[in-house]
């Protein structure tokens, strides 16, 4: 079983939970912990035995993932950013051009493009890494972090999480600091690191208090829908 089939058997696990856990009144035995522990184990069987691990039927299987309200100027922004990095690169101009595919690496992402996305950013963060550390590299690898976490690769989104966010406080970069911790807090929820992915949203919601960003509230709701999520804890 693949790290990925353990996100998603676990993420998909508590979805179910939240269907039955109304049952539990009737049944004291039926706690959130111990479906969470029956229903992890039997997706993992599932996905042992080359059965694939049910789709999620709300939100995509993933948590509070961003949907853009404006899918028809998401495309005009994504072609814009497509001729602006190619003329960056007929001028010769490389720094530009990583800052351009960063961003248009992002926008795909969030138009469900995340093969295409991975296509962009990978070659760019490899060509930046050639270069001192900087924010544009910080945000190859956010922008990459969060494409490979809808692919469901979550290890490698990891990796380039934390290093996404050294950059960040090496800088120090606020703004690459708040977006990277709320977007690998998303993935520490799916994964089950409920500790780690309130730590993650509270330092964002603060970083974005302080800055006055409007995206706090964003931040807001997702340690409240951290809270609705996570499995039942000891008390």
């Amino acid at each position: 079983m693949t790290s990925a089939d353990a996100s998603r058997a676990n993420w998909t696990a508590m979805k179910i939970i939240d269907c039955l856990a109304p049952m539990a009144p009737r049944h004291p035995w039926l706690t959130r912990r111990r479906l969470a522990v029956l229903l992890v184990a039997l997706l993992a069987v599932g996905a042992a035995s080359g059965q694939p691990a049910p789709d999620v039927a709300a939100g995509d299987g993933f948590f509070q993932r961003y949907t853009d309200p404006d899918p028809r100027g998401l495309e005009r922004d994504i072609e814009t950013a497509r001729h602006a990095l190619a003329a960056a690169r007929a001028k010769g101009d490389p720094l530009s051009a990583l800052s351009i595919a960063a961003d248009l690496g992002g926008m795909l992402t969030t138009a469900r493009r995340e093969s295409e996305a991975r296509e962009i950013l990978q070659p760019a963060l490899d060509e930046a890494r050639q270069l001192p550390p900087s924010e544009t590299r910080g945000w190859l690898l956010l922008n990459l972090a969060t494409a490979n976490q809808y692919l469901h690769l979550s290890e490698e989104a990891a990796v380039q999480f934390a290093e996404a966010l050294e950059i960040a406080r090496s800088l120090p970069s606020l703004e690459l600091q708040h977006y990277t911790l709320h977007h690998w807090g998303r993935l520490l929820a799916e994964t089950g690191e409920f500790e780690r992915a309130r730590a993650c949203f509270s330092e964002a919601l603060a970083l974005r208090v302080q800055l006055d960003d409007p995206r706090q509230a964003s931040s807001r709701r997702a340690l409240q829908a951290l809270d609705a999520f996570e499995p039942e804890r000891p008390r």
